[in-house]
């Protein structure tokens, strides 16, 4: 099976220097990339979520600087952001280095008739519109509070719950008060995006022990679920100001793999439907407002 083959392949890396794994790793998903086309289909979907959110709630961010939670390896968001919502800065964060003049080039073509003056960030050929904060961890960072958005698309169930946690008090005790955060979040199982064989709740099988034989650094994923998540974001004094997220339809094939897994007691907790609950998007504000469910 392929997600066999690729722990297999991780967890090799994995036990290598960091230095030496990460280069393998990276060396990996250069080969594994098929098309920035596929990407520019996901992101745009991204964008036009995130427009509807600000739309809905009647936020502007025209000529605002946001923060971006997470680079990924192309700088197609923050073109978006750009090209979409006519932000007027974009500072990027994440604790790896994913960015190279390869591939800024290469978004850069295809967004053309943006047209935009460029500086230089750790040697890498930039927009002007989009400072670059590779290998940083942004809890330990001054950021200031000249930013009136944050958001993450498919980052935080890469992140560690503590870290989740003190990421979101950080934001809360140093920005703004009109500060606006939006995460895209992805709870599934990501081994199922490229093993149609798996189901996206597979890992929820797992023990914390057992699930972590099979994880690695390369691929680490919190599998936390919806409540986990609004209860960290509570924690840290923010409102959950907007919430959608979808879930597996009675006899719908998702639904059906779901049912033939033996979910692990660690998961009892959770209703049914709370297990389900995928693709979430939160709009986080520090004022007070009702939920939308």
């Amino acid at each position: 099976m392929k997600h066999q083959r690729k722990t297999l392949i991780l967890k090799a890396i994995n036990k290598l220097p960091d230095k030496l794994g990460y280069l393998i790793y990276h060396f990996l998903q250069k080969k594994s990339f098929k098309s920035i086309e596929l990407n520019i289909i996901s992101n745009k979907n991204s964008i036009e979520k995130i427009k509807s959110i600000l739309t809905k709630k009647n936020i502007e961010i025209k000529n605002k600087n946001i923060i971006e939670i997470g680079s990924g390896w192309l700088p197609i968001m923050p073109f978006l952001f750009k090209l979409e919502l006519k932000i007027s800065k974009i500072s990027t964060y994440d604790i790896n280095k994913h960015y190279s003049n390869k591939r800024v080039k290469l978004t850069c073509q295809y967004f053309k008739n943006l047209k935009f003056k460029t500086h230089k960030c750790l040697n890498i050929k930039l927009p002007d519109f989009i400072d670059y904060y590779p290998r940083t961890n942004i809890i330990n960072t001054n950021i200031g509070n000249n930013f009136n958005l944050i958001y993450s698309r498919f980052v935080l169930e890469h992140v560690t719950p503590n870290d989740i946690l003190e990421m979101h008090k950080k934001f809360y005790s140093e920005s703004r008060d009109d500060i606006k955060i939006i995460h895209l979040i992805s709870p599934s199982d990501h081994r199922a995006y490229s093993d149609n064989s798996l189901s996206i709740y597979d890992f929820l099988q797992y023990s914390d022990n057992d699930w972590n034989k099979i994880q690695t650094k390369f691929d680490y994923h919190n599998r936390l679920r919806l409540p986990e998540y609004l209860d960290i974001f509570n924690k840290t004094g923010f409102t959950v100001s907007y919430i959608e997220y979808d879930t597996a339809e009675f006899n719908s094939e998702k639904y059906k793999k779901y049912k033939k897994l033996r979910i692990h007691s660690d998961y009892n907790k959770f209703s049914e439907k709370e297990i389900l609950a995928g693709s979430i998007v939160v709009l986080l504000e520090k004022e007070i407002s009702c939920i939308k469910s």
